[in-house]
């Protein structure tokens, strides 16, 4: 393969991963709840456990399976939603009775970080949002020839964007006392409350319609 093949396929891998990942939707909010309560190595876990998503999305896009499975996504859409939004009223409940760590501990907690990252998949994999955006960017998968750096891609845009957010995030936590952060973490908390309320709303809406 050139190397302009495989440079242009992962750098356009980067792009859409990173603007797959930018809008800030559920997982960015629960991204910047987790990094607010317990770190940035709770942030980056999560942020890269939906960076792992789009590695599965996008290894099905260029694989031939989005096309296969967009007419069952889209006829599923609602059950999609129910559960992603059942979810996030599930990590909202959660995650507001969770106490603030502080301080970093010395070692890492390893259990803490698997449970943000598996979480995260499991959130990332019912997201509409996730999902469309993946549908939408069907056709520039299917022109790219070089399978791997364009997944490869995906994963490192996405997982940039990721670290910037948790470390924005984790910078203005340092700069908090006890009780602005406790606050800012419930605020976080009731805004994934509300994504998950509105959602819910909306599927309500479009039964009744």
């Amino acid at each position: 393969m050139p190397l302009s093949h495989f440079l242009a396929a992962l750098f356009s891998g980067v792009g859409i991963g990173f603007t797959v990942a930018a809008p800030i939707g559920p997982m960015g909010m629960l991204c910047i709840q987790r990094t607010l309560a317990s770190g940035m190595a709770t942030g980056l876990a999560t942020g890269f456990g939906a960076a792992t998503v789009h590695l599965i999305y996008s290894a099905f896009a260029v694989l031939g399976l989005g096309a296969l499975a967009q007419p069952w996504v889209e006829a599923n859409a609602v059950v999609f939603g129910i559960v992603s939004a059942l979810t996030l009223l599930w990590f909202a409940l959660r995650t507001h009775r969770c106490s603030i760590v502080l301080q970093e501990a010395g070692e890492i907690d390893r259990v803490r970080l698997a449970r943000a990252y598996l979480s995260a998949i499991a959130l990332g994999l019912t997201n509409p949002l996730t999902v469309i955006l993946f549908l939408a960017a069907l056709h520039a998968f299917s022109t790219q020839a070089a399978a791997a750096p364009m997944i490869a891609g995906v994963f490192v845009g996405s997982a940039v964007w990721w670290m910037i957010l948790s470390t924005i995030v984790a910078t203005a936590r340092s700069r908090l006392t006890p009780r602005m952060l406790s606050l800012s973490s419930r605020v976080a908390s009731l805004m994934l409350l509300g994504l998950g309320t509105t959602m819910l709303l909306r599927i309500a809406q479009r039964a009744l319609e």
